[in-house]
C-alpha cells in the first residue's frame, strides 16, 4: 500500500490531550489530517515504507484553536487609561473611525504573524472591514472568518442585511479549499436594533453559516437590556451617532434578551459569556449554544468572571480566545491559558484549559468539525485530573513552559506539504534550544533527514 504525501513525525512525548500522554510516541499526518498515532515501533510498523523526522526533546500536541480575534484592531486602537467598558468602546470606535484600511490590513497581518508564532493553527476571527481574510488564507490557517454586522437605524436593517449577505458571497467566493468558512456575526444584543436581528434571522437559519455574538460582556449591557438606561444610551450611543436609541423590548438578561430574538436557534458561538445564571446556562445548554472565554479581556472590561467551570458541568461546549490587540497585549494563547488558570484557580484543572485550547469541544472554529483528533470519536471532556507520566510531564507543565520556544521556529514555507505541517503544533518541554525549521523538517542538523527509530 502506497503512503505517498505521508510524513512521521516523533518526539520524546505526544501530547494527545484527550488521553495520557505518550512517551516516545509518533504521530502520522497526510492529506491535511492526522492518520495515526502511536508509539515509535507502531508507527514504522503501520508505514514501514515513510520516513520519519525526529523531533527530539519536545512534545507534540493539537495546535492551538483561538476562537474569538479581531485581528484587524491592532494595539494602536488600545486605549490609554483604565476607563471602563463603555469608555473603552468609545475610545475604540473613534480610534478605529481614524485609521484606514491600509492600517487596518497590516495589523491583521501582524496578528496572523503572531497567531502562527504561538503555534496557533485554527482561529475565530470578527471581521468588520474585510482585511484579515487574505492574510489568513495565505497563512494556511483553518477556522471561520465572521463578516460582523452592526446597525442601530431601524430604517437601515434590511439594506445593511442584504449588504451583508452579499460580503457573505463574495468571501466564500475567495475562500475555495475549505481551510476557512465564512460566517455572520451579529455583534452584539446592544450594537444592532432588533430589525436588524430579525434580518440576520432571514439568513442564518438553514444556510449552513456559523454564527458568532458578543453577550454578556459587561455590566453595562446587563443594565441597558433590563432597565433601558446606563452609558450604552448615553454615552455610547451618542458617539456612534445614535441620538435616540431604537425600541428595544426589556430581559433580565443579555441571553434571555437573544432567547426572546430567536438568535439562540442559531446555535451561535457566545462570546464573553461572563454575566449569566443558571437559568442562562440552561437556555445556551438546550439551544447548543457554545461559549468562546476570553479570560485575559473579560478581566480588562467585564467586572466579573464567566461560569466557566459551571458551562463545562452542564456540557457546554467552551473554547478559548485571545480577543484583540485593543483589549490585551497579545495573541498568545499560551498567555491566555495561564490567565485562566490564575482567574479560575481551584475551578478549573489544567488539563481543561489545555483542552480548550486545542481540541476545544464543539466551540472549535475548526472547518468540519475538529480536525486532528488523535483518535477516532470526539474528544469529550478531560479528566480534571492534571495526569502526569514520566518525569511530571502533564498539563500544567505544558502551559507553563509551552511558549518556551517562542522564535526560535523559523516561518513555514508556503507550500502545502508545510501548510499540513501546522495540524500540530511542536513544543519544546524544557528550556534547551532547538532548532526546528518546520514541523516537517528535521530538527537537529538543517537538511539531516532522519529514519523513524523501530523501538
Amino acid at each position: 500500500m502506497s503512503h505517498s504525501g505521508v510524513r512521521v513525525l516523533a518526539a520524546a512525548w505526544v501530547f494527545p490531550v484527550s488521553a495520557p500522554p505518550l512517551p516516545g510516541g509518533a504521530v502520522a499526518v497526510g492529506g491535511g489530517q492526522i492518520l495515526a498515532v502511536g508509539s515509535r515501533a507502531d508507527m514504522a510498523g503501520t508505514f514501514p515504507d515513510v520516513p520519519g523526522w525526529d523531533l527530539g526533546d519536545a512534545a507534540i500536541l493539537p495546535g492551538l484553536v483561538n476562537c474569538h480575534t479581531h485581528l484587524e484592531l491592532g494595539e494602536n486602537l488600545r486605549p490609554v487609561g483604565d476607563g471602563g467598558f463603555v469608555e473603552w468602546v468609545v475610545a475604540v470606535v473613534e480610534g478605529r473611525r481614524e485609521t484606514p484600511l491600509t492600517a487596518l490590513a497590516v495589523a491583521a497581518e501582524g496578528g496572523v504573524e503572531c497567531l502562527l508564532r504561538s503555534g496557533t493553527t485554527c482561529v475565530g476571527e470578527v471581521s468588520s472591514a474585510g482585511q484579515s481574510l487574505s492574510p489568513l488564507l495565505q497563512a494556511g490557517l483553518r477556522g471561520v472568518v465572521y463578516r460582523e454586522v452592526l446597525g442601530l437605524p431601524p430604517e437601515e436593517a434590511r439594506a445593511r442585511g442584504r449588504a451583508a449577505w452579499d460580503d457573505v458571497q463574495r468571501m466564500r467566493e475567495a475562500t475555495p479549499g475549505g481551510r476557512l468558512r465564512i460566517g455572520l456575526s451579529p455583534h452584539s444584543p446592544y450594537g444592532l436594533s432588533e430589525e436588524l436581528f430579525a434580518a440576520c434571522d432571514l439568513l442564518l437559519p438553514g444556510s449552513g453559516l456559523p454564527c458568532c455574538i458578543h453577550v454578556g460582556e459587561s455590566r453595562d449591557e446587563v443594565q441597558f437590556l433590563a432597565t433601558g438606561g446606563g452609558t450604552i444610551p448615553s454615552q455610547l450611543y451618542p458617539a456612534v451617532g445614535c441620538a435616540v436609541p431604537p425600541p428595544r423590548r426589556r430581559a433580565r438578561s443579555p441571553v434571555e434578551y437573544l432567547t426572546m430574538l430567536g438568535a439562540l436557534r442559531w446555535r451561535p458561538l457566545l462570546v464573553h459569556a461572563v454575566h449569566v445564571d443558571a437559568a442562562d446556562r440552561r437556555r445556551m445548554q438546550q439551544s447548543g449554544a457554545s461559549v468562546a472565554h476570553c479570560p485575559r479581556s473579560n478581566d480588562r472590561l467585564s467586572g466579573g468572571v464567566a461560569p466557566v467551570a459551571e458551562f463545562l458541568r452542564d456540557g457546554i461546549p467552551v473554547g478559548l480566545g485571545t480577543d484583540s490587540l485593543a483589549s490585551v497585549p497579545g495573541l498568545d494563547l499560551w498567555d491566555e491559558m495561564r490567565a485562566a488558570l490564575t482567574l479560575h484557580a481551584g475551578s478549573l484543572a489544567p488539563a481543561e484549559v489545555l483542552h480548550m485550547a486545542t481540541l476545544g469541544g464543539g466551540a472549535s472554529p475548526r472547518p468540519g468539525g475538529v480536525r486532528g483528533e488523535p483518535r477516532a470519536g470526539q474528544a469529550g471532556r478531560p479528566d480534571r485530573r492534571c495526569r502526569r507520566v514520566g518525569r511530571g510531564i502533564g498539563p500544567r507543565r505544558i502551559i507553563d513552559r509551552g511558549d518556551s520556544w517562542r522564535g526560535r521556529v523559523a516561518q513555514h514555507d508556503r507550500g502545502r506539504d508545510c501548510a499540513r505541517s501546522r495540524e500540530w503544533a511542536p513544543i519544546r518541554k524544557t528550556s534547551a534550544v532547538i532548532p526546528v525549521k518546520s514541523p516537517l523538517r528535521p530538527p537537529l542538523q538543517r537538511g539531516e533527514r532522519r529514519d523513524l527509530p523501530r523501538g
